[in-house]
């Protein structure tokens, strides 16, 4: 297993963290691959009841793809020296990872502990739910270097900002420091750097102990409410009320709610 892409469970959480603080956790061909997998991997243990995506040190998340020249890199080759058609097909491999964050049947947290650039901060837009460090920032940044984006940040990013917002982003490539992310809505909390790991891994605990078959079900219904016609997201849920309702989660829950205790979810 690749030590570029490091997994730690606990507590019913699992830690991804792209592990090159050296090059501020750039992506490499090596990293995709392992990303993909160890998120294939988390998305199916049932023990694993929430995904936290971060990067290591306190400098990067992960700046993107890493543009040095091969010979300096982890991996070699290169796009130009691959077909057009084998390109693109391993690209779309990669971008795995951000349909896996997002469709996984579990809460998915991208934890941005510093820069944020690329296809990484496309990933991190992909997870349910964002936290940021006081002293990150984020960008696009596919203007800069000529790139089109890739892996859904397009798409991530003007369902949660709108098209207005999204496109002056990838358009002019401008830099989003946390204060400025969290008050337009594309961070959901902001930690100061201090407190940042305590924070989100207080924050993945809670939504590891939530409800594991509630979450499975309101993932689907939230990512349905994007295309769907009401008519037939109302038919969804009833049949997703009912499923929950019939669990021994559900029979538990509300006993402790009148107990006026706190729930334990088994997921079953």
């Amino acid at each position: 297993m690749s030590d570029s892409v490091r997994v730690e469970r606990e507590n019913g959480v699992a830690w991804v963290t792209l592990n090159r603080p050296d090059r501020m956790n750039a992506l490499t061909v090596e990293m995709m691959t392992a990303l993909r997998d160890r998120l294939a991997e988390v998305s199916e243990d049932p023990e694993v009841r929430c995904v936290v995506l971060t990067g290591a040190g306190e400098r990067a998340f992960s700046a993107g793809a890493d543009l040095a020249p091969p010979a300096t890199r982890a991996d070699p080759g290169s796009p130009a020296e691959r077909t057009l058609e084998a390109s693109i097909d391993q690209l779309q491999r990669f971008q795995e990872s951000s349909w896996l964050l997002h469709t996984m049947p579990k809460p998915t947290l991208a934890a941005i502990n510093g820069a944020a650039a690329g296809a990484s901060f496309s990933m991190a837009l992909a997870c349910d739910l964002r936290v940021v460090a006081e002293h990150a920032v984020m960008t696009t940044a596919f203007a800069r270097i000529g790139f089109s984006g890739d892996f859904g940040g397009a798409y991530f990013m003007t369902q949660i900002l709108g098209t207005a917002k999204a496109r002056e982003l990838y358009l002019l490539g401008s830099r989003v420091d946390a204060e400025e992310a969290h008050r337009i809505g594309l961070v959901n909390r902001k930690f100061s750097s201090d407190s940042f790991r305590k924070e989100t891994r207080a924050l993945a605990e809670k939504l590891a102990a939530g409800p594991p078959l509630g979450y499975r079900y309101m993932k689907r219904n939230l990512n349905l409410a994007i295309h769907s016609h009401l008519r037939d997201l109302l038919d969804l849920e009833a049949e997703a009320m009912m499923r929950t309702g019939r669990s021994e989660d559900f029979m538990n829950a509300t006993a402790a709610f009148l107990k006026k205790e706190e729930p334990v979810f088994r997921g079953r």
